[in-house]
């Protein structure tokens, strides 16, 4: 089992990894794929800092630095709470969107360039066992499940 975990952990970083680069590479002048990630979390809902720094393992100073610059380029609104004015509550803006929303189409017709060469049949076996995993990594009990036995 520790073998297919090293193969998957190693094929998921190396899939990742090349699109992430062929993202930057086609829509450098818009954003980048950090930038993409927190304009598709901001476009579902207002975000706080704090939620975003955890989504992508960053520190709040970073994420500050990254939500400046997103407000700078006005793609983002910044709102603090009213009780807590430490927290900030992020929003994406109608520019936000529109350059979200162009991103994610040239991002999707790169990404069929390349899933294309795979058969549907073997996309929709992909697309299930991905979904599979998605389902248990999303559970809190599996976790507790295993801790009980140990």
């Amino acid at each position: 089992m520790i073998d297919y975990i090293k193969e998957l952990d190693q094929v998921f970083s190396r899939l990742i990894y090349r699109v992430r680069v062929l993202h930057n590479r086609y829509t450098v002048d818009e954003i980048t794929d950090t930038q993409y990630v927190v304009l598709r979390a901001v476009r579902k809902a207002p975000c706080n800092t704090s939620y975003l720094a955890h989504m992508l393992g960053v520190t709040l100073s970073a994420i500050t630095a990254l939500i400046n610059r997103l407000h700078r380029m006005g793609l983002v609104t910044r709102q603090r709470h009213e009780k807590d004015r430490r927290q900030v509550w992020i929003s994406i803006t109608p520019k936000g969107s529109q350059v979200l929303e162009d991103v994610e189409e040239r991002r999707n017709l790169l990404l069929a360039v390349y899933l294309s060469r795979i058969p549907e049949d073997e996309l929709q076996q992909l697309l299930e066992l991905l979904h599979n995993a998605v389902n248990l990594f999303e559970r809190d009990d599996i976790l507790d499940e295993d801790v009980i036995k140990t």
